[in-house]
C-alpha cells in the first residue's frame, strides 16, 4: 500500500503536509490580533522570535529543550500583553498607528535579542531525533509533532469559539458599546485576545526552532506568510485560515520539489494575489 501511494504522488507528500501544518501554525496567532481585533501587527514574527528563544534559554538552563517548549507560549503572552496594556489599547480605531508602534516594537524586540544572545546562530535540540517511514516516505518524528499540534490548537480554538467565554470576546470585539452596557470589559477581552494570540505565536516559534536555526531575523521568515494566509482566509474566519493553509503551504510545498525555493515563493504569490482577487466575485455568486 505505501509503496504503491508513493509510486502515485510525485512528491514527498508528508513534507508537504507537514508545511501546510507550519502555516496554519505561525498565522494562528495573527488571527487573534491581525484577524480579530484588527491589529496591524508587524511585531508578529518578533513573538514566534521570543518563543523560539525561550525554547533555547531554558534548554540551557534546564538541560531539556522540553520544559522551554511548555514555558515558550507563556513567555510571549505575557510580552504580548505588557506590550497591548502599555502601547496598544488606544489605537484600535487608528490601524495606521497599530502599524507604526508595532513596526517600532519589532525592531525593538530584535535588538534586544540580539544584544542578549549576539547575532550567533543558535540551535534547540530536537527532544525526539529519529525518524521513521509512513505511507512509503521516511518521516521525521518531530514534523509528525508539529502536524499533530496544528490540529490540537486548531481544535482547541474551535472549542473556544463555541463557549460563552469565547462568545464575550467575539461580541466586545464586534460591537465593543454593546458588550460594555451588558457589563463586559472590553478591554480585558482585548488583552486576553492579543495575548493568547502571542502565546501562540510563541509556541509556533519554539515547535518550529528545532527544524531552524535560531538567529535575531528568526521571526522574519513567517511574518509575509502569516498575513497572506489571513488575509487568503479572510480576516476573523478560522475555516478560511485552514482552506488558505492548505492552499498556500501545498503549493509552495509541491513546487519547491520542481523549481527553486525562491521561484516556489513567488508563484505562491501570485496565488494569494489572484485568489484574493477571485473571493469576491465567487462569495458574490454564491
Amino acid at each position: 500500500m505505501s509503496g504503491v501511494l508513493a509510486t502515485l504522488l510525485p512528491v514527498d507528500s508528508f513534507s508537504v503536509v507537514a508545511l501546510v501544518a507550519t502555516f496554519v501554525l505561525v498565522a494562528l496567532g495573527l488571527h487573534f490580533s491581525f484577524g480579530l481585533l484588527g491589529v496591524v501587527n508587524m511585531v508578529h514574527g518578533e513573538f514566534i522570535l521570543v518563543g523560539g528563544y525561550a525554547a533555547f534559554q531554558f534548554q540551557d538552563w534546564l538541560g531539556s529543550p522540553v520544559w522551554g517548549m511548555l514555558i515558550a507560549p507563556f513567555v510571549a503572552a505575557a510580552v504580548g500583553a505588557l506590550c497591548e496594556w502599555t502601547l496598544l489599547r488606544r489605537l484600535y480605531r487608528r490601524p495606521l498607528d497599530t502599524l507604526m508602534v508595532t513596526f517600532g516594537l519589532s525592531l525593538l524586540i530584535r535588538q534586544g535579542t540580539q544584544l542578549r544572545f549576539s547575532p550567533n546562530p543558535r540551535r534547540v535540540r530536537d527532544p525526539i531525533g529519529g525518524a521513521g517511514h509512513l505511507f512509503g516516505y521516511n518521516v521525521p518524528w518531530w514534523r509528525l509533532v508539529i502536524v499533530v499540534a496544528a490540529v490540537v490548537l486548531v481544535g482547541a480554538w474551535l472549542l473556544l469559539d463555541r463557549t460563552s467565554l469565547g462568545i464575550r470576546w467575539r461580541a466586545a470585539v464586534v460591537n465593543p458599546d454593546l458588550a460594555e452596557s451588558m457589563g463586559y470589559s472590553v478591554s480585558r477581552a482585548r488583552t486576553a485576545l492579543f495575548a493568547v494570540g502571542c502565546g501562540v505565536a510563541g509556541l509556533a516559534g519554539a515547535l518550529l526552532a528545532p527544524l531552524n536555526t535560531l538567529t535575531p531575523q528568526y521571526g522574519l521568515r513567517f511574518l509575509v506568510n502569516s498575513f497572506l494566509v489571513v488575509i487568503l482566509g479572510k480576516p476573523g474566519s478560522m475555516k478560511g485560515l485552514v482552506i488558505a493553509a492548505a492552499v498556500l503551504g501545498g503549493s509552495l510545498g509541491i513546487m519547491q520539489f520542481h523549481m527553486s525555493t525562491v521561484s516556489g515563493q513567488m508563484i505562491m504569490l501570485l496565488i494569494a494575489v489572484v485568489a484574493a482577487r477571485l473571493r469576491p466575485l465567487v462569495v458574490a455568486r454564491a
